[in-house]
């Protein structure tokens, strides 16, 4: 059976889900961590949209090794070609991606051309970017709202100027599966057989259509997939590539079509970009969610069955997903934690192993039981916690049905150690209000989550925090076994990050904006 190449977008267009800031030592985490999951292909990001981007995949390409590593660039810019090449200098198996609407209604909005002139610009980009790269991925913007005939001249063009990869989107997510296939049979009778182009499919799920359109695209003939990990991104979200994983592996007969990932990261994998990004999974989510393998052990209307129901389709242990996860031990010594943490994937250096050690004796003191989860999120606050303006030292709330709720917090705010109380209508609303007065920013707060990482009334409690300022919108996490201190942590979290968003220039991915120049 032919194998299916995972293009995997959660560093690129995975991060532009509302409210998302990823850092860059998490990015580098993340794309370390896809590379252990055996995705072919890792988008890394947009270099020529800032400096931090490009940055951060300068860092992948340094860190990662094994996967395709590709990285964006407009076609409305030639300097991203190189920008995006710098950020790859050295990496072993470089990609340019490149893209151009085909829609009438993008070319209107983005480009104000007409379709003859975006295909020349289609042209010229992919021959720019074939000068400078062997392999070069050309996207199809917005392919399902332009006419057929359209969509094939555009990747007959792009082929003869040297496309290696030709991916055909469905920018919005309004295509069906039936479109899908017509759309894909088309381009690959008008390619030919022998043309040696990757036909490409990336959807995003507005109709909820993104897993399903995207193997109706490889029934008709694409052999790679783009998506994200547990679907994150604008919208309604890309294409989860854990479900394309399941759906592949358990279906794969019928289909006749395999990917060859490492199957067992993917609980580890997912459970990381839910830590790193803060967005929650639904319980009901296919493979990943807390319920996809919980059901009722007897069904009354049947009578009393002692066998176990066959109702399991996946066993949950081939995904790396613990029903019942086991405590890890509370007494492990340095080398034994370093040991731990590279059993789950997770290298760390000397220093950043005595930090986590650390953390970790002032958790066992705390915590009944401790978990590989608990572990996961040690390792989230203290190696990859960036440079912060903000930064919470200490806190003490008062609340109760008599008292009127307060708190008193002490924040160390660009060097300088400063005190102050406040109230509000509970400890977190009292804590939220006295951090605004200090830092004299009052952001809006758009939403509040808490969950529990582990079992247990001692069970860490993690804290989501989306906060809104100028228009700018962020998301802060921090977890404790105190509610109220994981809170406050994950408002300060969110503050520092909105510090940095107010800082780093946004550019939009069709303009003709001159880009900044990368420190090389």
């Amino acid at each position: 059976m032919p194998a299916i190449l995972l293009f995997d977008t959660t560093l690129r267009d995975g991060e532009k889900s509302p409210g998302i800031m990823l850092t860059i030592p998490e990015k580098v985490r993340l794309a370390v961590q896809l590379a252990r999951l055996g995705v072919d292909v890792v988008e890394a990001g947009f270099p020529a949209a800032s400096e931090a981007q490009f940055e951060a995949v300068r860092k992948i390409a340094q860190t990662v090794s094994g996967p395709v590593l590709a990285a964006l660039a407009r076609a409305t810019n030639p300097m991203d070609f190189d920008v995006a090449m710098r950020a790859l200098e050295g990496y072993s198996r470089p990609r340019l991606h490149t893209f151009a609407p085909v829609s009438p209604f993008y070319r209107r909005h983005y480009l104000k051309r007409d379709f003859p002139a975006t295909l020349d610009l289609a042209q010229k980009a992919v021959r720019l970017a074939r000068q400078r790269c062997d392999d070069v991925e050309f996207s199809l913007v917005d392919a399902f709202r332009a006419s057929i005939d359209d969509v094939v001249a555009m990747a007959k063009a792009v082929a003869e100027a040297g496309a290696t990869v030709i991916n055909i989107a469905d920018t919005v997510g309004y295509a069906t599966p039936l479109e899908i296939e017509m759309v894909f049979r088309a381009v690959k009778t008008a390619l030919g057989d022998g043309s040696g182009v990757i036909l490409s499919v990336h959807c995003h799920n507005d109709l909820g259509l993104a897993a399903a359109n995207s193997l109706a695209a490889v029934a008709a003939g694409a052999t790679q997939i783009h998506g994200t990990i547990n679907g994150i991104g604008e919208r309604a979200g890309n294409t989860p590539l854990e479900e394309v994983v399941a759906i592949l592996k358990t279906r794969g007969d019928r289909l006749q079509a395999e990917v060859r990932v490492d199957t067992t990261q993917i609980g580890p994998t997912c459970r990381l970009v839910k830590r790193l990004t803060g967005i929650t999974l639904a319980v009901h989510k296919p493979v990943v969610g807390a319920n996809a393998f919980v059901y009722e052990t007897t069904v009354p209307q049947l009578g009393d069955e002692s066998a176990q129901p066959p109702y399991e389709i996946m066993d949950p242990k081939d995904f790396g997903l613990n029903v019942a996860p086991e405590p890890v031990a509370k007494d492990m010594s340095v080398d034994a934690l370093r040991a731990r943490l590279e059993q789950m994937g997770i290298a760390v250096d000397e220093e950043a192993v005595r930090q986590c050690w650390e953390a970790y004796k002032g958790l066992a003191e705390r915590k009944e039981h401790i978990y590989e989860s608990d572990l996961e999120n040690l390792v989230d606050e203290t190696i990859l916690a960036p440079p912060q303006r903000y930064k919470l030292l200490y806190l003490n709330v008062s609340a109760g049905s008599i008292s009127v709720p307060n708190a008193t917090v002490q924040l160390e705010m660009d060097g300088q150690v400063r005190q102050d109380a406040g109230f509000g209508q509970g400890p977190v609303d009292a804590a939220f209000k006295t951090i605004c007065k200090m830092t004299h920013r009052f952001p809006r707060l758009l939403r509040y989550e808490v969950n529990a990482v582990t079992s247990g009334t001692d069970a860490l409690g993690e804290v989501n925090v989306h906060l809104e300022e100028d228009g700018q919108m962020v998301q802060g996490r921090a977890v404790a076994t105190d509610i109220v201190l994981a809170s406050a942590k994950a408002f300060v979290n969110a503050l520092n990050k909105l510090e940095q968003k107010t800082k780093e220039p946004s550019v939009s991915e069709f303009t003709e904006m001159e880009s900044w120049q990368p420190r090389l």
